[in-house]
Order: structure tokens, then sequence, then C-alpha cells
């Protein structure tokens, strides 16, 4: 499979100066957030991959879909990304995208991995402290990974805190294997 991200970067970051000139980064990651959302859906899917559709009739059929939701800046990433052959770089543009906000915000980005959803208050209670660690204005999400077993990691930027019992697990092997 090829990476998309170093297909999706220069889109991303061209969107991202436009918007910061323009004054509406956030409006702008509103609107790739909706297009990378659609764009994972069969029916976009489907569209994009017909192969019975000209270049331009998708255009017009995800330009249609789009109508009110986007601004025209975003219907020419359209336009450009269906002359390219790259629709598939939506989702990618906009984490590419989202990453160059909270850089430009100072923020950073917090990954949490559970093994099942946690209750309210230990959600809270997580947050609380992982708010005091990396800034109150910290990004952070939580996604369900069952094969963790138990316990949780954390992944922040490119390091992780391995807390799972997978990961504990692991480690006792490693240690009895030399």
């Amino acid at each position: 499979m090829i990476e998309l991200t170093p297909l999706a970067r220069p889109y991303a970051k061209a969107l991202f100066s436009s918007a910061l000139e323009s004054k509406n980064i956030d409006e702008m990651a509103d609107e790739l957030k909706t297009m990378a959302m659609a764009s994972k859906t069969e029916g976009v899917i489907n569209t994009i991959e017909n192969p019975t559709l000209s270049r331009q009739d998708i255009v017009n059929v995800l330009v249609s879909l789009f109508d009110e939701s986007v601004s025209d800046k975003s219907k020419k990433l359209i336009e450009i990304l269906a002359e390219n052959k790259r629709l598939n770089l939506l989702e990618t543009i906009y984490i590419i995208y989202q990453e160059l906000l909270e850089e430009h915000r100072e923020q950073k980005s917090v990954e949490v991995f559970v093994a099942v959803d946690p209750g309210e208050d230990s959600k809270n209670n997580i947050e609380q402290k992982l708010k005091e660690t990396y800034g109150e204005d910290a990004n952070i999400h939580f996604s369900k990974d069952p094969k963790m077993m138990g316990g949780l990691s954390i992944k922040i930027g490119d390091e992780t805190l391995d807390l799972s019992i997978r990961g504990k697990v692991k480690k006792l092997v490693n240690q009895l294997n030399f």
C-alpha cells in the first residue's frame, strides 16, 4: 500500500497557509473534516472509483454534495484532487492540516488507547492528568483497541507510553528471551 502522507502534505500545507492568510483556519479545518468523513462513506468511495464517470462528473457530484457546507476554496481543492487523481487523499490532508494547526497553536495532540471505554470519572481523571502535564489546550482523543487486553497506552507525537497488559506481556517475553 502506498504511503499517502508525502502526497498529501503539499496540499495540506498550501491550504493551511491560504487559510492562515485569510484568517479562517478553523473554518477550513471544519470543512476538511466534513470532506474527510464523507470520503470514507461507501457512496462517495463508489462515486470516486466509478470507471464510467469522467473526472468532471465526479467533481460535479462531489461539489453538489458539499455545496452548502464548504467554501469555494474547498471546492477548488476537490477539482484539483480529481484532476490529479488524488481524491483518496482527503482524509490524509485533513490529518496533516490538523497537525499543522496544532503546531501553529503550540498545542499537543494526545492519543489515549484503551481496551474498553473508560467510565466518565476515569476519563475525566485521565484528561485532567494529561492536561496538567501537556497544557490545558492539549487535544486529547480516546480510541478503543481491544487487543490491549487492559490498561492504556498514551501516544504524544512520536513518543508512546505503553501501560497496557499486552505491552507488559511483551516486555516480560523480551526479558525472558534475553
